[in-house]
């Protein structure tokens, strides 16, 4: 296959009527190069664009199709249907960018590898830093204070000296397919999970330290205190707050589960809903469960909670959907179901660091198909 330039170049000399044989040659080998990785398309990873695409490369065929002997499938032979079809695929190859097209390779090629450490950090003062390229130990300064990247995938967010008490409010975003570990200006460290944010202010000032987290994060928290008083560290999410003093827990809540689970390893925590004047304690080993009917709580194996932390899956007899949903958030893969898989659960673990393969063997002993295809998983008994 020639390359970009090559191909240009070609195409130029033909639209001017200058080309060889052996030009004209290797020109309808690229049309067929291309139309050969074309047979089968993946919608939700090439969009509308490469859909328009496909069409048009299935019409050009179908003209040259017609009109070629069947004896003869690719004969190069200038007909007059023939040179109308190039015509078209010519224009077309024009207008495309024709390294995304020698790049497209059919679904089941795309070997789906693990998540790693990769974020988003929206600063107060409105700019975004992309976590995941960034190479510089002192990255920027948002206002109020200074950002490090200490060693990858842990950033240091910290206060410089007669640094303004105003609260501006920075957001760190992890997604699909990935993890990521934040130092506050306090000294507290917060581990973020796929699919997970955390809002938190410039400078925590006043009788308390509040941050808001979306989807699933581990916390140590420090102590603080000011003037003989304690100042206690919140977490906010859509649905309860956890008031903690110097402790270390682990929060999941994701909007597309139907429950909150709060689970603490050392230290105290007080769980309130946001839409209930009731709340809860918990003591190392407990774990709190919110739904939108209750608020409970129960002793569990804490390392289970926490296990993703550490690099593993940790699945305790858990329904098969809710682990389907973790295989989606650390490998971006989107899972489909073609028919009821009933209430199917399994136990064991395997760590995060496998290929989604490997995940997906050992989940096959359920009984359960899975059809990996691109970043597609099909699902069906």
């Amino acid at each position: 296959m020639k390359d970009r330039k090559t191909i240009q170049r070609i195409i130029s000399k033909y639209l001017k009527k200058k080309t060889n044989k052996q030009e004209e040659d290797q020109l309808f080998s690229f049309y067929k190069h291309i139309e050969s990785q074309t047979e089968e398309w993946d919608e939700t990873k090439h969009g509308n664009k490469k859909i328009r695409e496909y069409i048009i490369w299935k019409k050009i065929d179908k003209t040259i199709a017609d009109k070629q002997k069947i004896d003869k499938p690719f004969q190069f032979l200038f007909r007059p249907s023939m040179i109308a079809a190039v015509a078209i695929f010519l224009a077309v190859v024009l207008m495309m960018d024709f390294q995304n097209l020698l790049e497209i390779r059919e679904p089941q090629a795309i070997l789906v590898r693990p998540g790693s450490d990769k974020a988003i950090l929206q600063l107060a003062d409105g700019r975004t830093m992309y976590l995941d390229s960034a190479t510089s130990e002192n990255l920027s300064f948002a206002t109020g204070g200074a950002i490090q990247m200490l060693e990858k995938g842990i950033l240091s967010y910290t206060l410089r000296n007669g640094a303004p008490h105003d609260e501006g409010i920075n957001t760190i975003t992890v997604p699909k397919g990935g993890k990521f570990k934040l130092l506050l200006a306090d000294g507290t460290s917060v581990m973020l999970n796929a699919s997970s944010s955390l809002s938190f202010p410039t400078n925590f000032s006043g009788k308390e330290r509040r941050v808001k987290l979306m989807g699933e994060g581990y916390f140590e928290v420090t102590k603080k205190v000011t003037k003989a008083e304690k100042v206690p560290f919140i977490v906010e999410t859509d649905k309860q707050i956890v008031t903690v003093l110097g402790t270390t827990f682990n929060i999941n809540a994701y909007q597309d589960e139907e429950t909150v689970k709060t689970t603490l390893i050392e230290g105290s925590v007080k769980v309130s809903p946001t839409n209930r004047n009731t709340s809860i304690i918990l003591n190392p080993g407990q774990q709190s469960i919110l739904n939108n009917k209750n608020l409970t709580f129960k002793q569990v194996d804490a390392s289970q909670s926490i296990a993703w932390k550490q690099g593993d899956f940790a699945f305790d007899d858990m329904p098969l959907e809710e682990i389907m949903r973790q295989i989606s958030r650390w490998y971006d893969v989107e899972v489909s179901y073609e028919e009821n898989i009933g209430k199917i659960k399994f136990g064991g673990s395997i760590s995060r660091s496998k290929d989604i393969q490997e995940v997906l063997d050992v989940l096959k002993l359920t009984g359960i198909h899975f059809n990996l295809k691109g970043r597609r998983i099909m699902i069906k008994p």
